[in-house]
């Protein structure tokens, strides 16, 4: 398990390629193994069966998903709070939520178009916005979440993945996604977060 400490370490040592490595694509689920307490004989078999209810309902590869954030690491790499702790077990912050990282360039294309073909819901910031996300390769659930028709598709998509892994794993937060153009986008938002976190470890302001 990667203590607190030795994420703070190697926030501040590691180059953010090599820390991506080791604790996002690399180390051991947080989540799986220190929160739900599966045993470590179970851990492969649940991984499994985590990524064979994400990919058959998203109609992805089997292999086109990452748990991310706190509940991969146990902390945040979030700048503004970055190394609290994904569960407060005294209750005085409130837990984190489950970021599910979907890689698929069809269903990225498949939500831009109907983004992009919706007329009249757009304010100026929350356009930008939502293009710069789409800019970078990806698109946050929650924007899909504000739009009739596709909030109702996307619903469609993830709420049997979302019962499944609440009556069958024991998930007990809420669970967000993020659709990822190709594992390079992931990769480079993930370096960019890294990059901040750090950035906020040594004290350093605008970020």
């Amino acid at each position: 398990m990667a203590t607190q400490d030795i994420l703070k370490e190697d926030l501040l040592t590691l180059d953010p390629k090599a820390f991506y490595l080791k604790h996002i694509v690399k180390s051991h689920n947080w989540y799986f193994s220190d929160y739900l307490h599966f045993a470590p004989d179970e851990i492969v078999d649940k991984m499994d069966f985590f990524k064979e209810v994400v990919s058959t309902n998203l109609g992805i590869n089997f292999h086109s998903m990452q748990i991310v954030g706190s509940a991969k690491t146990g902390y945040s790499l979030s700048p503004k709070k970055v190394l609290q702790p994904f569960h407060n077990r005294d209750g005085k912050i409130d837990s984190s939520d489950i970021d599910i990282a979907v890689i698929s360039e069809r269903l990225y294309l498949h939500f831009w178009t109907l983004l992009r073909n919706t007329k009249g819901i757009y304010n100026q910031y929350y356009y930008q916005y939502l293009t710069a996300s789409i800019f970078r390769g990806y698109i946050n659930d929650k924007n899909l979440q504000k739009i009739d028709g596709i909030r109702e598709e996307w619903d469609e998509l993830v709420s049997p993945i979302n019962v499944a892994l609440q009556d069958k794993l024991r998930f007990e937060h809420p669970i967000t996604y993020r659709i990822y153009r190709s594992w390079e986008d992931l990769e480079e938002y993930q370096l960019i977060g890294i990059s901040k976190a750090r950035a906020a470890l040594e004290g350093k302001k605008n970020v």
